[in-house]
């Protein structure tokens, strides 16, 4: 991978006053490196070509620039300092107060086979950038189309003469008990380049915030499935929102039996801030019990 000459000036970033300092480093990458279609999180997945680089949802423009940039963890709390080696967005540097900013970071791993991706955006209002965290992308190897060769039944060969545009979606659709598919699929021909798994745990809980959505007022909605022992925060996010129902869990746990109950309009201020919140925590904050 060939790299830029040393860069000694400083990127100044100055949002609500604060300036925060972004070196440019030595390892800026060059457009040979990235080009082409990269695999990996849902999130992540992109085609980078000479003119930008096209997502699941919009093509934008990336610069050859490295640096490091300083972000909030959104699921630790905890900064993180993110050494990247270019960037994909539109604004990164001289973001005001009253504007929304995001970017994708990359930092590459193998020249031409991995690379780091970090989504990064800063609200309206806040001077510091916040991160869901990193994902892993890997390049896609070309097929070579000129083979006969059709003993491969598990791969599809991409059709002569199209001209690709691939995107995720979801081909086998997960259930409450087996996990689905997603692939990365040509919208013009179907050829599909990689497939991930998705996990029935998407399934369970689509449903679980269907029902409490779909609730009428006063009702409670039971929960019994046996594969969780915890609750995403989006599950008490749905119960706040509603307000009028009550959700009743039943699960076992080494062993027993056990079954608490979350009545309609909890405070939830008491509970620790977490991601995830397990069902024996849930059982002594809403004084649930043991059932013989």
């Amino acid at each position: 991978m060939k790299r830029k000459g040393f860069l000694k000036n400083i990127i100044g970033a100055l949002c609500v006053g604060v300036l925060m300092s972004m070196p440019v480093t030595v390892n800026a990458a060059e457009k040979e490196d990235v080009l082409g279609t990269w695999t990996g999180s849902s999130w992540a997945g992109v085609t980078f070509d000479e003119e930008g680089a096209q997502d699941k949802w919009n093509k934008k423009p990336y610069m050859m620039q490295s640096g490091t940039l300083t972000a909030t963890n959104v699921n630790t709390g905890n900064p993180e300092t993110i050494d990247y080696d270019f960037w994909r967005g539109y604004k990164i540097n001289n973001v005001a107060e009253d504007e929304y900013a995001d970017a994708v970071l990359y930092k590459i791993i193998e020249p031409g086979k991995t690379m780091m991706a970090w989504n990064v955006f800063k609200e309206k209002g806040m001077s510091e950038w916040q991160t869901y965290g990193s994902a892993t992308i890997t390049k896609v190897e070309k097929t070579d189309t000129g083979s006969d060769d059709s003993s491969d039944t598990d791969s599809i060969s991409p059709s002569r003469g199209c001209d690709h545009l691939y995107e995720w979606s979801i081909t086998t659709e997960p259930t409450e008990t087996e996990d689905g598919e997603s692939s990365y699929v040509c919208t013009f021909c179907g050829d599909i380049k990689a497939k991930q798994p998705v996990s029935a745990d998407a399934a369970i809980r689509k449903m679980l915030l269907a029902s409490i959505k779909n609730a009428e007022a006063g009702t409670t909605v039971t929960f019994d499935n046996k594969a969780w022992l915890c609750y995403p925060q989006g599950v008490l996010d749905a119960l706040k929102e509603k307000g009028d129902v009550s959700l009743k869990t039943d699960f076992t746990y080494g062993g027993n039996n056990y079954s608490f109950t979350i009545p309609a309009g909890s405070d939830y201020t008491n509970l620790e801030q977490a991601d995830f919140y397990g069902f024996m925590y849930l059982l002594g904050a809403f004084n649930g019990s043991i059932v013989e």
